[in-house]
């Protein structure tokens, strides 16, 4: 009971008034239970049980006096009784009993509490007793007080309102007296007061109408002097200006230096506004373009520049296409070489089988019928039949191959590789499908030959597309990670290929000359210790107590780790191994952040890479970005060297259990530093605080380690790397190996390959399904790589959309220097005004005449320069002293063209005319032959073309100009504008050819109309914020260009000699053809041969490899002829063909029917009927007429010619 609930519901059963809310909760007793209790205290009160029967709260709730709350219920129940509201208690005694132990057990209870338990039996009598006194009136009077005051306590804020109330109304009533009592003085004073403005405004009246007067005399005296008044208050006011105007301007002269200095602090303010607006604006508006549009007028020798950049790039695009059509000229002659060679063995075959056999007629037959049986079955099937399985699948690696199918098959193996290797995808995007599927085997196999198809980085070609690799690989597997964190517990692919290309000659290197002093330090002490864990020193403090001792060691064995760690030796030698690691490992950390320069540059390439991609993937997270670069560099690069030093060269011998583990401790130290792991030294205050010092210090280290310039600046390479390669390219690899990488794609194309154009698809279906590996193809061979794939076309549309990007770019900064708009479109759209066009057209003019001048003093300083050192072009005259000037250098005196002159001429000679000429010149034009008119000097040119460079007298007059200078568009938008044009061009016509060149790009996909052209102003803003960039790049690049060219040209140069080599090579094969084997006989007398020898030495036309005259039926009949269009078999007999040969390897065929030419004599290479047969070419046409068997017709041919 003494949560109260049970009171409160008793309450709730007879007065549901008093209780509002039951606590509830019988969880545990709170005070929040003491409502339960108040509520039966004013249940009690409202049916009115007398005071003097309640208990107190502290009866109940803290359990004080219990038998008065049983008091107190009794005579409730007698008052609920009485009035009729609940039954009477009944009597309960003698039907209840009760122990000894439990009376007992009361009693002592209310005798420990002190509290005597009440008389129930006269409990009536004594509420009887207390109504009575409640009935009395003093009682009433005092309960009638009391229910006033709780009453008026109840009801205070309404009282408190109706005394207001009243006290409001007795003071409005007053108020309202008093009111009566004024109300008369305020009418009587209000009447006087408005008589007293009556006769105000009357006297006014009066007085203003006299006023009037005066003034209107006034005014009219003042207009009679009107331009006199006038004067004088313009010479007032004139003198107060300019009295203003002298104090102002004498007060910017005492203040001139701080004017100066607001104007300039202005300004500044302005132009940084702007620029940064310029930087920051994601797409900048006009008006900021036209701001800063002097930031883009390119000087001549920008524009100069940039054209002598897109000469070396044609240049070097042309040589490329030269060099690979000399390239594929000396692949046919090399394939024409080892024809000839085979045909030379076939010849020693034919001559040798015709001493064996004899040589009737019948061996030949039988020979030219198992020819054209060979045939019938067909070249290919022939080879199938002959060949093994494993032969067909050395072929294609077997050198200088004559088989086909074999070669070609080669040749795709050669461009698979070569795809391999410059392209980055076709490998990361396989081994990563690989290592998805769990490749197992096979990815083991792709790791090993990515080395080896790498050249395992030894050149700088390899490395630089090994990184490329690595590179991709990052970019692959980062972008496949949802979360930062979940790097940490993947193993990426790309750590493999790194710790394969980390472990080189010069990594090895590196880690000798930074690690080996420190590593001897460490080894060199054999009693230093750094154990820094406090359960291996206690157990090593056993260890030496018991060996010296023999006794069993006072520590106990099976110490918690509180009484290990407060052990006096154990935290002695724990702090002393610790001020020893730490000095020893800031050792190595000053060794490594100071080894910076010396680091090689791939593992600091592959971290930026790392870095940039994980920035790019999880931007805001930089330092958590560099823990993980510092996990790369630190813990997979550097961690093994330090660990096992005698595996990277940096010791000799063997290192022993103590040194390797001091090693493992100095090791794991710098790990926790590079990856901020603090867990490890949570009980250690000392190593904790120099781990997190030491690392802010690496984490400055890796970040400065991850930046290094692009590998392409690095290695110095561009697109044209392998075309100017004169060493053919090349892996050493086994077949085994190339038909698992081959067998590796093919499992994997859906997912290397999306583009049906992509060139990895055509050579895998030209390769068809991989061979399967074997035993006896595990020797290596040298493959070469070769790129098959045409220069691309696209690269001259690249360069052309380029230039139209450049000259639009300059054709809109001169139409925004005359018009604005809300867009370019706009701009563009707006219609010219006669203003604008005006302003133009003098500004184009102006800047002509400005370029004509500046232009004309540099030519003729320059053309000076050029005649005086003693280069410069003959002269002649036509006329006059001619002889005298034959001959003979001479020095010509230049003078400047007139503004009026031809800009087109101009151009086309340099601007220059030469109308006067010194020395000879001069005396030939002062002759008595040239009295009135002056004679003409005509000046010819020799050999001026190789002195172009010299003195380029023949470019364009903008293109040499001396810089923009003051210039209002700058000479490269006048380029733009072309010079023949540029004086009569008007601005209309520009802006509709900026359109033209707008709609272009839009085709291209470059700008787009919808947002008024606005990508061309943010490509020009671009070009503005990186103008000095593009000057060191286009430096840059014209170096590289040069380079190139030149490596292009020496590669050029070397495949000229080798082509003259095969050239000279294939005469001598062909020489050697016409060497008989033995001295032949002459014909048989009376035969067709025999007269027709006869008649060749009678006209002396005897060819000098001599001359062979068949029927057609005779060779219908050996097979070698086939068909005759237009004639049928039985014509055969009346058409002979003669074939001879006056150079070696080359036949002359002849046709005739009765004597009459069927057609014109035809030439036959011996190489191309070789390239024919090699081909797999069974027949061919003669004369677009007869049809011939090709091996037969080679047969015969050096049956007859050379043999």
């Amino acid at each position: 009971m003494r949560n109260g609930i049970v009171a409160a519901k008793l309450a709730k059963s007879f007065h549901p008034a008093s209780v509002k809310k039951i606590y509830e909760n019988t969880s545990k007793l709170q005070f929040k239970h003491s409502d339960n209790i108040n509520c039966l205290f004013n249940a009690m009160r409202a049916v009115g049980l007398p005071e003097v029967f309640f208990f107190e709260l502290t009866d109940l709730y803290e359990r004080k006096n219990f038998p008065k709350v049983v008091y107190c219920i009794h005579a409730l129940s007698h008052v609920l009784a009485a009035k009729e509201l609940s039954p009477a208690i009944n009597n309960l005694v003698g039907k209840l009993t009760f122990t000894v132990d439990q009376i007992e057990a009361t009693q002592q209870s209310l005798d420990a509490s002190g509290v005597s338990m009440p008389s129930f039996g006269n409990i009536e009598t004594a509420l009887a007793k207390a109504q009575e006194e409640e009935d009395s009136p003093e009682h009433k009077e005092r309960r009638e007080r009391e229910a006033r005051d709780e009453y008026f306590r109840q009801n205070t804020a309404k009282l408190v309102q109706l005394q207001a109330h009243f006290r409001s109304k007795q003071a409005r009533k007053l108020l309202a007296n008093l009111k009566q009592e004024d109300r008369v003085k305020k009418i009587t004073k209000i009447q006087a007061m408005t008589r007293a403005r009556n006769a105000k405004k009357k006297m006014n009246n009066l007085r203003n109408a006299k006023a009037e007067k005066v003034k209107e005399d006034r005014w009219n005296e003042l207009y009679s002097k009107e331009g006199l008044f006038i004067k004088l208050q313009a010479r007032i006011r004139g003198k107060k200006e300019r009295s203003k105007y002298k104090a102002r301007i004498e007060y910017f002269h005492n203040n001139m230096d701080s004017i100066v200095k607001l104007q300039a602090l202005w300004r500044a303010k302005q132009t940084r506004k702007a620029y940064k607006n310029l930087t920051t604006l994601q797409n900048p508006p006009v008006k900021i373009i036209q701001d800063f549009v002097h930031l883009l007028e390119d000087s001549d020798r920008d524009y100069e520049d940039d054209l002598d950049i897109e000469g070396l790039r044609q240049n070097v695009v042309e040589t490329i296409r030269k060099n690979s059509s000399t390239e594929a000229e000396l692949n046919d002659l090399d394939l024409k070489i080892a024809l000839l060679i085979k045909n030379r063995i076939s010849i020693e075959d034919v001559y040798h089988q015709t001493l064996n056999q004899g040589s009737g007629s019948t061996t030949t037959a039988a020979y030219y019928k198992k020819m054209k049986q060979s045939n019938a079955t067909g070249a290919a099937d022939h080879r199938a039949s002959t060949a093994s399985t494993v032969d067909k699948c050395i072929a294609p690696f077997v050198q200088r191959t004559l088989d086909k199918d074999a070669r070609e098959k080669l040749e795709a193996y050669q461009q698979l590789f070569y795809l391999l290797q410059t392209n980055p995808n076709y490998l990361a995007k396989t081994m990563y499908t690989l290592s998805k599927r769990s490749g197992g085997t096979i990815l083991k196999v792709l790791e090993q030959v990515t080395l080896t198809l790498f050249g395992y980085a030894q050149n700088v070609r390899e490395e630089y597309l090994l990184l490329n690799l690595i590179k991709t690989a990052i970019k692959l597997e980062v972008g496949e990670i949802d979360k930062l964190d979940e790097f940490w517990r993947a193993n990426p692919l790309f750590i493999k290929l790194v710790l394969q290309y980390v472990r080189g000659a010069k990594e090895r290197q590196f880690f000798r000359d930074l690690f080996q002093p420190l590593v001897k330090f460490v080894m060199s002490d054999l009693s230093l210790s750094l154990e820094t864990d406090p359960s291996f020193i206690y157990k090593s403090l056993i260890r030496d107590d018991e060996s010296k001792t023999g006794e069993q060691s006072h520590r106990a064995h099976d110490a918690s780790p509180e009484q290990i760690t407060a052990d006096p030796d154990v935290i002695e030698i724990l702090k002393k191994n610790t001020e020893k690691l730490q000095e020893i490992t800031k050792l190595f950390l000053n060794a490594i952040m100071g080894s910076l320069k010396m680091m090689p540059y791939g593992i600091r390439y592959i971290a930026m890479q790392l870095k940039e991609t994980m920035n790019l993937k999880f931007p805001g997270n930089q330092d958590e970005i560099l823990k993980i670069v510092g996990n790369l560099i630190y813990y997979r690069y550097m961690n093994p060297a330090i660990i096992a030093p005698e595996g990277f060269d940096i010791i000799e011998g063997a290192v022993s259990p103590i040194q390797r583990k001091n090693l493992a401790e100095i090791a794991k130290t710098l790990h926790q530093i590079s990856v901020s792991r603090l867990s490890a030294a949570e009980n250690n205050e000392s190593l904790k605080n120099f781990l997190i010092e030491s690392h802010k210090k690496f984490i400055h280290f890796f970040n400065d380690a991850s930046s290094v310039e692009p590998s392409e600046e690095h290695f110095d390479i561009n697109e044209y790397m392998d075309l100017t390669q004169q060493k053919k390219l090349s892996v050493f690899i086994s077949p085994n190996e190339i038909f698992q990488v081959h067998d590796a794609l093919l499992g994997c194309v859906d997912d290397i390959i999306s583009d049906d154009t992509d060139p990895m698809k055509a050579v895998l279906e030209e390769l068809g399904a991989a061979p399967a590996p074997s035993d006896t193809l595990h020797k290596e061979v040298y493959l070469n790589l070769v790129n098959r794939l045409p220069v691309k076309e696209s690269e001259a549309q690249d360069q052309k959309l380029k230039q139209l990007i450049s000259d639009t770019k300059r054709l809109v900064l001169v139409v925004i220097k005359i018009q604005s708009g809300k867009n370019l479109l706009d701009i563009l759209e707006s219609p010219v005004t006669e203003n604008e066009e005006a302003f133009f057209k003098e500004n184009v003019a102006l800047d002509m005449r400005k370029l004509e001048e500046r232009f004309d003093k540099k030519k003729t300083q320059e053309w000076r320069e050029f005649v005086n050192s003693g280069n410069g072009p003959h002269v002649f005259l036509k006329g006059g002293s001619n002889d005298a000037m034959k001959g003979e250098s001479m020095t010509a005196t230049l003078t400047h063209t007139t503004v009026t002159s031809n800009w087109k001429s101009m151009g086309d000679t340099g601007g220059l005319n030469f109308d006067r000429l010194s020395g000879s010149a001069s005396k030939a034009q002062s002759s008595p032959q040239s009295n009135d008119s002056p004679a003409l000097a005509e000046i010819y040119y020799k050999d001026l073309q190789p002195r172009k460079q010299s003195f380029p007298h023949a470019r364009n007059l903008l293109d040499t100009a001396l810089g923009s200078g003051s210039l209002f568009f700058g000479s490269g938008s006048l380029v733009c504008l072309k010079a023949e044009t540029a004086m009569n061009a008007t601005f209309n016509a520009v802006k509709m050819r900026t359109l033209e060149n707008m709609a272009k790009l839009e085709d291209a996909g470059l700008v787009h109309k919808d947002n008024g052209y606005q990508d061309m102003l943010n490509i020009i803003a671009n070009d503005m914020l990186n103008r000095h960039k593009r000057k060191t790049q286009r430096k840059k690049e014209a170096e590289s260009l040069k380079r190139t060219l030149t490596n292009l040209e020496e590669k050029a140069k070397y495949l000229a000699d080798q082509r003259q080599s095969y050239h000279d090579y294939i005469d001598a094969c062909m020489s050697q053809h016409k060497k008989t084997l033995k001295v032949k006989k002459g014909p048989f007398p009376f035969t067709r041969q025999y007269f027709h020898l006869k008649e060749l030495q009678k006209s002396g036309n005897v060819p000098q490899f001599g001359s062979y005259k068949f029927s057609a039926l005779d060779l219908y009949k050996r097979g070698v002829l086939i068909s005759m269009n237009e004639h049928n078999p039985k014509q055969y007999g009346q058409i002979t063909l003669t074939i001879s040969s006056s150079e070696a390897g080359i036949f002359t065929i002849e046709a005739s029917l009765l004597g009459v030419k069927i057609s014109e004599p035809m030439e036959l290479r011996l190489e191309d009927l070789l390239q024919s047969q090699y081909e797999g070419v069974q027949t061919m046409l003669l004369f677009e007429t007869a049809r011939v068997n090709v091996n037969l017709l080679t047969y015969l041919l050096n049956k007859k010619f050379y043999v």
